[in-house]
C-alpha cells in the first residue's frame, strides 16, 4: 500500500513538472529555480520534457504496485529492474542538477528520491520472500505483462500523438532562453545572477518608481477632490502646519474653487512648517491617504541578498543585534572613510544594537591586498578597530612603505606577520573577492543591512525605528582623508 501511495504521488509530481515546462510558469510552488532546471538543455530528451518520461513510468510502476497489492501480482522482480533503472538515471539527474546545472528544483529532487524509496521497499519486499535472483523471479506475470504493455502502448501514443501535431503545426517545448552562445546559453534567472546587486538595485529603483507613481495617483485623486493640483496639495499640508484630515481645512480649500489667489491667501493665514520638518511630514502624509484610501502596494518589496563565505571576517558587536550589517571596503576608498566614520558614530552611541561583518574589496592591488591582510589579521588580537582608524585618517599617506608607521601600539608585530603569511588569511581574503565577483559588486562600499543593500541614510532610519529617537548629525567625527571616486 505504501508503494501504492508513494508511486502515485511521484506521478503528480511529473504530471505538475509537465505542466510548469508547458506553461512556462517563472516560478515553482516551492522554491525559485525549477526553471533553471526544467529549462537547461538537459530538460529534453527526444523533444519531450523529461518530466513526460515520468508520467510514463510512475504509471507503470502504480499499475505494477496495484496490481501487487490488492490481485496479488506478484512481479517483484520485474518491478526492481525497473526501479533500479530510474535510480541510476535519478541519480544522473540529480548529479547534472547540482554540478552541472548548479541549481535545486525541489520537484525534480522529490522525484528522484521517492524512485529511491520505491526501489528500497521493492527490495524490501523481495528479501522478505526470500526470493532470488533470477530468470523466473525477475519476468513479470502475464497480468503484469500485459497490463503494462498496455498501458506502455497508451502512453507512447499520446505522445507520438502529441509529437506529431507539433511537427505539423510547428510547435515545439522552447528552452526559454533569454541569452545564448557558443560557450554557455542563460535562462532569464541565470542572467538576474550574473548582474548580482547591480541588478537589484534596478529593481528596487524600478520598485520604487511604481510605488512611488501609485501614491502620486492615490494623493492627485484626494487633491482633485479639493480642486486644487497635486503640487499644491503637497505644499498646503507638507509646508504648512495642516491636517489633511481635518474635515474644517478640506472644506476651507474646497471653498477656494481652484482660485490660486484665494488658495495662496488661505495659505499665508496658516503656520508654516520648518523646513527641517518637510520629509518627515511628506511621508506621513503619504501614510494617511494611503490609509484614508485604504490603498496598499501588494508588489514583493523583497530584495534581500544572500551573503556567503564570511568566515574569518573581523566581525564587531553582539550577534544577537537587530541591525546586522556588512560591508565590502577598500581602505583606500574615501566613500568607506567617510562612511566608516559615520558608522562608528552610531556604533559609539548605541553599541549593543549593531553586529557589523567588515569585508574586503581590494581595489588598487598589492597595497589593497596587503592592507586587508593586516586588518584580518588585527581582528585576531582585537585590535581591528585602531587599525581601520589609523589607516582611515591618513590615507593620502599611506604606501606600501609606510604601513607601519599606522599600525596600532598594542599589535604583537611577531603575531601579526605570521597571520599575514598564513594561508588560511588569504583564504579569507580570497572569499571576499569570490562574493565580490558572485554579487558583481561594481563600487565601494557596498552595504548590506538585514541582508538588504543599504547606505548609511537607511541605517540611519532603521537605528530611528528601534529608538524612536531621530538620530543627531554628528560634528566633526569624521576622518580626514582624500577624495577618491570609483
Amino acid at each position: 500500500m505504501i508503494s501504492i501511495i508513494f508511486s502515485i504521488l511521484a506521478l503528480i509530481n511529473s504530471i505538475y513538472l509537465t505542466s510548469l515546462k508547458l506553461l512556462q510558469k517563472n516560478v515553482c510552488l516551492v522554491g525559485s529555480s525549477c526553471q533553471n532546471v526544467i529549462n537547461s538543455d538537459y530538460g529534453m530528451l527526444f523533444g519531450l520534457p523529461l518530466s513526460v518520461y515520468g508520467i510514463l513510468f510512475f504509471s507503470v510502476i502504480t499499475y505494477i504496485s496495484f496490481q501487487r497489492f490488492y490481485n496479488k501480482q506478484e512481479s517483484l522482480g520485474f518491478e526492481l529492474i525497473l526501479l533500479s533503472l530510474g535510480s541510476i538515471f535519478s541519480l544522473y539527474l540529480m548529479i547534472i542538477q547540482f554540478f552541472i546545472i548548479k541549481s535545486f528544483c525541489i520537484f525534480c529532487s522529490v522525484s528522484a528520491g521517492i524512485t529511491l524509496i520505491l526501489w528500497i521497499l521493492c527490495f524490501l519486499e523481495y528479501k522478505r520472500h526470500n526470493l532470488s535472483f533470477s530468470l523466473q523471479t525477475l519476468s513479470p506475470s502475464r497480468y503484469i505483462l500485459i497490463g503494462s504493455g498496455i498501458l506502455f502502448f497508451i502512453l507512447i501514443s499520446l505522445i507520438t500523438y502529441a509529437k506529431v501535431i507539433t511537427t505539423n503545426y510547428d510547435i515545439s517545448f522552447l528552452t526559454k532562453h533569454a541569452a545564448v552562445s557558443t560557450i554557455k546559453n542563460f535562462s532569464i534567472t541565470e542572467l538576474n545572477n550574473l548582474a548580482g546587486v547591480e541588478y537589484t538595485k534596478t529593481r528596487i529603483q524600478q520598485q520604487s518608481i511604481l510605488e512611488q507613481s501609485f501614491i502620486n495617483y492615490i494623493a492627485r485623486y484626494d487633491a482633485n477632490l479639493l480642486g486644487i493640483s497635486l503640487d499644491q496639495y503637497y505644499r498646503a499640508f507638507v509646508q504648512n502646519d495642516l491636517d489633511v484630515t481635518n474635515k474644517a481645512v478640506r472644506k476651507t480649500i474646497i471653498q477656494t474653487k481652484s482660485d490660486p489667489r484665494l488658495f495662496e491667501q488661505y495659505l499665508s493665514s496658516v503656520r508654516d512648517i520648518d523646513q527641517s520638518q518637510f520629509r518627515n511630514r511628506y511621508q506621513q502624509l503619504q501614510n494617511t491617504v494611503l490609509t484614508r484610501y485604504d490603498a496598499t502596494f501588494l508588489l514583493d518589496k523583497n530584495f534581500k541578498t544572500l551573503l556567503k563565505n564570511n568566515n574569518g571576517s573581523p566581525q564587531t558587536g553582539p550577534s544577537n543585534a537587530p541591525l546586522k550589517i556588512v560591508i565590502f571596503s577598500d581602505f583606500l576608498c574615501s566613500h568607506c572613510a567617510r562612511f566608516h566614520a559615520e558608522l562608528e558614530y552610531l556604533i559609539n552611541q548605541h553599541p549593543n544594537l549593531f553586529h557589523v561583518t567588515y569585508r574586503n574589496f581590494p581595489l588598487r592591488g598589492q597595497i589593497s591586498d596587503v592592507l586587508a591582510k593586516i586588518s584580518i589579521c588585527s581582528a585576531k588580537q582585537n585590535q581591528f578597530q585602531a587599525f581601520a582608524d589609523a589607516i582611515y585618517a591618513n590615507q593620502k599617506e599611506v604606501t606600501i612603505d609606510t604601513i607601519n608607521t599606522y599600525l596600532p601600539p598594542d599589535l604583537n608585530n611577531n603575531q601579526l606577520l605570521e597571520c599575514v603569511q598564513n594561508r588560511a588569511t588569504s583564504q579569507v581574503l580570497f572569499n571576499d573577492v569570490s562574493e565580490v565577483k558572485r554579487l558583481n559588486i561594481q563600487s565601494t562600499p557596498a552595504v548590506f543591512l538585514n541582508g538588504y543593500i543599504a547606505n548609511i541614510n537607511i541605517i540611519k532610519a532603521e537605528l530611528t525605528k528601534i529608538t524612536g529617537i531621530p538620530v543627531q548629525p554628528a560634528h566633526n567625527h569624521h576622518h580626514g582623508h582624500g577624495d577618491h571616486n570609483h
